[in-house]
């Protein structure tokens, strides 16, 4: 159940790191709350071993790192 919550709580930071950023598109909204969300997934079941506390931790810790990956990635192919 922890997990589910650490995912839920990637899929919020990356809609608020949509709205801070100013994705302007629908494409670009959902794919930082998917963004988000994946990568909660994976830190909050490798780290969250403890209390839901620790995995919800994890969970938004690999939100925030997806979410840099994306906006890297998307600063390098933007034309300019």
């Amino acid at each position: 159940m922890a997990i589910l919550w650490a995912v839920i709580l990637g899929a919020l930071i990356g809609w608020i790191a949509s709205i801070v950023m100013r994705t302007g598109t629908s494409e670009g909204i959902w794919l930082d709350i998917a963004a988000g969300a994946l990568g909660a997934l994976p830190l909050a079941s490798m780290l969250g071993n403890g209390s839901t506390f620790d995995c919800v931790l994890a969970g938004g810790l690999g939100a925030v790192l997806a979410l840099a990956v994306l906006n890297l990635v998307r600063g390098c192919l933007r034309p300019g």
